[in-house]
């Protein structure tokens, strides 16, 4: 594939007045009209979920009618920041729609849900905090306790975050009231980075130690533990199709496991620094990856080689993902600036 196709679509510099370490796509569309009017017709046959139902529609009427692009970013002045993407193929550009107040420190890690609807955020505060992307309103303040949440992400199905911190555990919280549901524990180090399978059934971590463990979500036992890197995993992701996982460490290697046998498929190196984030395409074409180094580079998944080298950000690029469309890769960077890249498919 041609690194001419490879473009930089949008650059925002200054975006937060500190570096921006965590950033996320969310998109948006609305329920098909027809089908609601039919679902809720079979509901109010049933009298006891009337009411939740006129709470479901309160809540939809706040929803845009339009299908939205959202870029979430959270940076180390304590706020995060809704931006709208609009724009198609090769032109688009962010504008600013909310700036969200309530963290006390920096916000490390933000996600957003599958629906596009909701945002979270976890914060060197010890806290989660749980947003209406549409509307900017605060929805939960989750208190993790004296040791602070480190990386925040949905469960597919968007009930629950999951985050892990400093004695080792995933603590995993309800989406609605913010209870602390179960805890997972690595009985390792500190757990910098986590994520769900696509599917659902696993829970992924990645240990200041180097250590990777792999829990089944329902059972909430330990299926895994891997010796895989020999430093900070500082991001952690599963393919498309939840067979494989994906490790990014400060020892400037990335590593693919088959999830099933826990096999090493292959050790991928190319950054001159700490591997910060990695991130599968959801096509499963491409993965991306960014570093200390200042790039952020696309990967080719069958041929397990670096196809482009984006070289536009002049600080370590904290975090870089994809669009839901595989198209578009969002980067963020210690120096305040957010990329909007054209990644073609």
């Amino acid at each position: 594939m041609s690194g001419a196709l490879f473009s930089l679509l949008h650059k925002r510099e200054n975006s937060h007045s500190e570096g921006i370490w965590a950033c996320a796509w969310g998109h948006y569309v609305p329920k098909d009209k027809s089908k609601e009017s039919t679902s809720e017709d079979k509901e109010q046959e049933n009298g006891e979920e009337n009411k939740e139902n006129e709470e479901n529609e309160k809540d939809r009427d706040n929803l845009p009618d339009t299908e939205q692009r959202y870029v979430v970013s959270g940076g180390l002045d304590d706020l995060v920041k809704v931006w709208r993407w609009t724009g198609d193929g090769v032109e688009g550009e962010l504008s600013a729609m909310h700036t969200l107040e309530g963290h006390s420190l920096g916000v490390i890690s933000v996600d957003v849900n599958a629906e596009g609807t909701m945002a979270a955020s976890s914060s060197l505060d010890s806290t989660i905090r749980l947003w209406n992307i549409h509307s900017g309103e605060q929805l939960q303040t989750i208190d993790c306790g004296p040791v602070e949440a480190w990386s925040v992400v949905f469960s597919p199905d968007g009930n629950h975050v999951a985050s892990g911190n400093h004695a080792g555990k995933i603590n995993v919280y309800a989406v609605d009231g913010g209870r602390h549901v179960t805890t997972l524990d690595t009985r390792g180090r500190f757990t910098y980075s986590v994520a769900y399978s696509r599917d659902g059934k696993y829970v992924a971590s990645g240990a200041i130690d180097g250590f990777i463990n792999v829990f089944d979500v329902e059972s909430g036992k330990l299926v895994h533990t891997l010796e895989g890197h020999a430093m900070t995993i500082r991001s952690i992701t599963f393919s498309p199709d939840s067979q494989l996982l994906l490790t990014a460490a400060d020892d400037g290697h990335m590593k693919i496991y088959d999830v099933k046998s826990s096999h090493l498929a292959c050790t991928l190196s190319g950054h001159g620094s700490w591997v910060l984030s990695v991130d599968f395409a959801p096509d499963k074409m491409h993965f991306v990856s960014s570093s200390s180094d200042h790039t952020v580079k696309v990967w080719d998944f069958a041929q397990r080689n670096c196809v482009h080298t984006f070289k536009d950000h002049h600080d370590q690029v904290w975090c870089a993902k994809y669009s839901q469309d595989s198209s578009k890769i969002v980067s963020v960077s210690e120096d305040k600036s957010i990329i909007v890249f054209n990644s073609p498919v």
